[in-house]
């Protein structure tokens, strides 16, 4: 009878402990950590900027709002001069890469020796692989570009296949 119960007791535990680990984990996001924002037709953004020693740390979040299915997603940030010459660019895959409609991913770059200064401006690009379901996949890149102090959208978003 001993034995019994202790097998029972150690397949409740299994049972319990296993249990935990079937709950989807889902994070919660605070919108506020991010002040500036954009919305485009494919994904939502939401970034802070901080200043470091090192130079200017754009951290952010994108929520997938159009395809069932996105992968392969490559995000660069260009900062550009008021005279629009490139200054500085840095490039970052989102995480998680794979991601449905509704799912929400996290990038972090660092553009290193930047101090912005006025007219300065961030020109966000986005280059990534969609599925509706169907046997093609598409292959996209998106943009969009907003002040580099106050985070107000200079350029709407844009859009165009890669091949075109």
């Amino acid at each position: 009878m001993a034995s019994l119960l202790k097998a029972i007791a150690m397949l409740a535990a299994v049972v319990v402990m296993s249990g935990c680990g079937l709950q989807p984990y889902v994070r919660q996001i605070d919108r506020s950590d991010y002040p500036y924002r954009f919305a485009g037709f494919d994904y939502r953004y939401a970034w802070n900027v901080a200043r470091t020693e090192q130079g200017i740390v754009i951290d952010g979040i994108m929520k997938n709002v159009r395809y069932p299915y996105v992968g392969s997603v490559e995000l660069t940030v260009f900062v550009q001069g008021k005279d629009e010459k490139i200054i500085a660019r840095e490039t970052t895959f989102p995480m998680p890469q794979q991601t449905r409609e509704g799912d929400v991913c996290h990038f972090s770059l660092l553009l290193k020796g930047i101090k912005p200064v006025p007219g300065d401006r961030f020109q966000f690009l986005v280059h990534y692989r969609g599925s509706e379901g169907r046997d093609e996949d598409i292959d996209w890149i998106s943009s969009f570009t907003a002040d580099a102090l106050t985070g107000a959208i200079i350029h709407p978003a844009g859009g165009t296949t890669a091949a075109g």
